[in-house]
């Protein structure tokens, strides 16, 4: 798999308030649809699929890139924006966790659904 597009794209992932439609690319609040940028989606989608496991910083930028050279403050920069979009660390929720050294997890349970 050298990148997220590799990735199966069918299906729903669900986590919080929050409804991840995979095919199009669409995270969901209720019914209102967030606003993030397709790098910040990738990177979301990379990581839900790999909830409660560590994803290297490494691993994603290549996931997240793969034909380009970035710095380690591009993919920062776009997690910043991910917590923003989903309210990470209001009311005590918490999504994305930065392991030191190591890289980030996704921290709240996800569940998946197959669509038809």
């Amino acid at each position: 798999m050298n990148s997220v597009r590799d990735l199966n794209s069918d299906g729903l992932l669900r986590f919080g308030p929050y409804a991840f439609h995979l095919r199009q690319r669409l995270v969901l609040d209720g019914d209102r649809p967030l606003r993030m940028g397709g790098r910040a989606l990738d990177i979301l989608r990379v990581l839900v699929e790999r909830a409660g496991q560590v994803v290297g910083k490494d691993e994603l930028i290549a996931r997240v890139w793969p034909d380009s050279v970035v710095e380690d403050i591009n993919l920062r920069v776009h997690i910043a924006a991910l917590r923003r979009a989903l309210g990470d660390g209001q009311d005590g929720q918490r999504y994305i966790v930065n392991i030191p050294q190591r890289g980030y997890c996704f921290s709240a349970p996800v569940l998946r659904e197959v669509q038809a």
